[in-house]
């Protein structure tokens, strides 16, 4: 009987060693580089984000801190007349013959895109 309980402890024994070492466990290397890549990369988007954030203040929470300039002091504001000239663009003519079938060249013309105007303009005047 001795001989049976020994058998029976020593297959007991290898039983739960073989339940307890899981062959699923067991992952090649690559399983753990891809891993870890994919923890870099987010590492580096986040981390690229926080400095972004707190280095460059133009566009943090105090990039709109605008303050006016000063009031002017011995003058008024008045509005001006401004001719805004008119505007041209030249253009190639090509060669052609007129209605009393004279040859003209071909010639670089003027044309006007826009003509000229009034405007007025508010401008600062000083009193000295």
């Amino acid at each position: 009987m001795n001989a049976k309980k020994a058998g029976l402890m020593i297959v007991v024994v290898i039983m739960l060693i073989s339940l307890v070492s899981l062959p699923a466990w067991a992952r090649s290397a690559q399983h753990y580089r891809w891993e870890g890549v994919a923890i870099g990369i987010g590492a580096a988007i986040i981390g690229g984000a926080i400095l972004d954030s707190c280095c460059h203040p133009r566009y943090g929470a105090y990039a709109y801190n605008y303050s006016p300039p000063p009031p002017r002091r011995h003058g008024h504001w008045a509005y001006e007349k401004i001719w805004v000239p008119p505007t041209y663009k030249n253009a190639w003519n090509p060669a052609h013959y007129t209605r009393r079938g004279e040859w003209v060249p071909g010639e670089w013309i003027s044309i006007q895109e826009r003509s000229g105007y009034w405007t007025s303009e508010r401008v600062w005047v000083s009193r000295r």
